[in-house]
């Protein structure tokens, strides 16, 4: 027979189908078509690691170190020293009573305070530092979710929000939250790009974090359902049975933290809140103006990832706003790890217009990164205007606590005291930061336990004046409160007592409506010189 008609023949069997050694090991390897998929996924990203990553975080570290130090710490800020230059047991109580929310936070920055000190650079540092990689893990996530010009615009335009460089000056857990909110979706793709079980400890691990970082961060657990939507729903099991692993320990912080007292936010509980929170959050109304333009092309042009970006933008303050009514943590800085979702919609809605022009194949990347630098340029341009303004020193509305201490400190004698009217923990903990450094400290003379025996801000109010002011002839009076009511958050008894066995000298006047006057006892007022 020739050759033809033995492969021809219906009782013969081709060489080439039947099994041969080493067959399964080369199915294991991927086709040249597979190779060619891969090569074209790869020349599309268009942007090494590196090339993508760098450029946001040099550039989010460079705004949010230049002048750090130059506001003085906020009231915010003053209850993140507070709790971390607290003993451990008296950290502890602390806690039992008030933001046992923040405890993580808290032993992270009673840590660093113990080897770093306590200066206003030092406290904000841990801040810079998680805001410069949340820049570079952005542009990570964008190169993931879409590909690399979109990472590293989405990075640069993130880098550059003057709501970036506002939290990376701040001694606050909201960096923190961020960081771990877009860490937790690189963790998240890092399971879902693995068929391993093995992979799934990382992403717990990060949602864990995301909500002990900041509760209001766990909201972001319904964008990952949805990323699993779109990059393997098959994997939606596995998801759910591995978040349901971080939720009860958040639930149970959640359930310490009903009981107590916390500081209240700064967000409003009306319509107009919920409508003024973009350039609240954003800096300016310019500044939300053209990145919401941007993130709005995002959603249209970004497909099934950009739906979970927008749910990662917009659910969190829609959802803590319905809410309202059961406890009020609606304040724009609780939002601050929407950020990069925006940023990153933002980037998805010009790049993929760079994509959408019409040109040849090869020039894609071209195209999609003149179009982001430009886009990135509009919003540095709106963004540059605003950021001056974030290093007002003090800021607008705010009590200049640090004045009045350098007035106190220039003139108190051995012996003073201290007292403080109108919102008794917010002064309590400034000044006393403040006043850390000062030869002699001043005692609160109408603290009968001290804050950090009582585990709280302000402690035990004095029940007897009249002991608790047992030798002390001059008491410097700190108030925040209202002119007409200087005595407010005082008991009827310390405010009575100050008024009648002291006389008051004229008040000297700080920004925001901060008052200090110094109280003479009234037999030995004619001998002050």
């Amino acid at each position: 027979m020739s050759e033809r008609e033995v492969l021809d023949s219906p009782e013969t069997i081709p060489i080439a189908i039947i099994p041969q050694p080493g067959t399964e090991r080369a199915e294991a390897r991927p086709s040249r078509r597979e190779e060619r998929e891969q090569r074209e996924r790869e020349r599309r990203r268009g942007l090494s690691r590196a090339t993508t990553m760098l450029p946001p975080a040099l550039v989010a570290l460079a705004l949010g170190a230049y002048q750090i130090g130059t506001p003085q710490v906020r009231e915010d800020e003053s209850a993140t020293w507070w709790a971390a230059h607290l003993s451990w047991s008296d950290l502890g109580r602390l806690l039992d009573n008030t933001d046992v929310v923040l405890a993580p936070y808290y032993v992270l920055m009673h840590l660093w305070v113990t080897v770093a000190g306590s200066s206003p650079v030092v406290l904000r540092l841990p801040s810079l530092l998680a805001m410069t990689a949340t820049a570079a893990a952005l542009a990570l996530l964008g190169r993931r979710m879409f590909d690399g010009p979109t990472g590293l615009i989405g990075g640069l335009i993130f880098a550059v929000l003057p709501a970036t460089t506002r939290y990376a000056q701040d001694a606050r857990p909201y960096a923190l939250s961020a960081l771990a909110v877009v860490v937790g979706a690189l963790l998240l793709y890092r399971a879902l790009d693995h068929e391993g079980a093995d992979r799934w400890g990382g992403y717990a691990l990060g949602m864990l974090g995301t909500g002990l970082f900041h509760p209001v961060a766990a909201t972001v657990v319904v964008a990952y359902l949805l990323i699993v939507f779109a990059t393997d729903r098959q994997r939606a099991g596995a998801w759910f049975s591995v978040t349901v692993v971080p939720v009860a320990p958040l639930l149970a912080v959640l359930m310490l933290a009903r009981g107590q007292n916390h500081q209240h936010p700064k967000g409003g509980t009306g319509l107009d809140a919920l409508r003024h929170l973009p350039q609240d959050l954003l800096g300016s109304v310019h500044v939300a103006l053209a990145v919401g333009v941007l993130a709005v092309l995002g959603v249209l042009l970004g497909r099934r990832n950009g739906v979970a970006l927008l749910v990662w933008a917009v659910l969190p303050p829609v959802a803590v706003f319905a809410l309202r009514s059961y406890g009020n943590l609606f304040t724009p800085s609780y939002f601050v790890f929407t950020l990069p979702a925006i940023a990153l919609l933002a980037a998805a809605g010009v790049c993929g217009l760079g994509r959408a022009l019409p040109g040849r194949a090869t020039s894609i990347v071209p195209r999609q990164l003149v179009a982001g630098l430009v886009a990135f340029a509009a919003v540095a341009a709106v963004s540059v205007t605003v950021l001056p303004s974030l290093r007002d020193d003090p800021q607008p509305g705010a009590y200049d606590f640090h004045a009045a201490a350098r007035f106190v400190a220039l003139q108190q004698k051995p012996g003073d005291g201290i007292v403080y009217s109108g919102q008794l923990d917010v002064a309590t903990r400034a000044m006393a930061y403040q006043l850390r450094d000062a030869p002699q400290p001043l005692a609160d003379v109408y603290a009968m336990v001290s804050p950090q025996r009582g585990g709280t801000y302000t402690g035990k109010p004095c029940a007897a004046p009249v002991v608790c002011t047992k030798g002390v002839d001059r008491i410097w009076l700190v108030s925040t409160a209202p002119a007409a009511t200087p005595y407010a958050g005082m008991t009827a008894d310390e405010g009575t007592f100050l008024r009648t066995e002291y006389k008051a000298s004229p008040a000297r006047e700080f920004d925001g409506g901060l008052r200090v006057v110094l109280f003479q006892r009234a037999a030995k007022a004619g001998g002050r010189g």
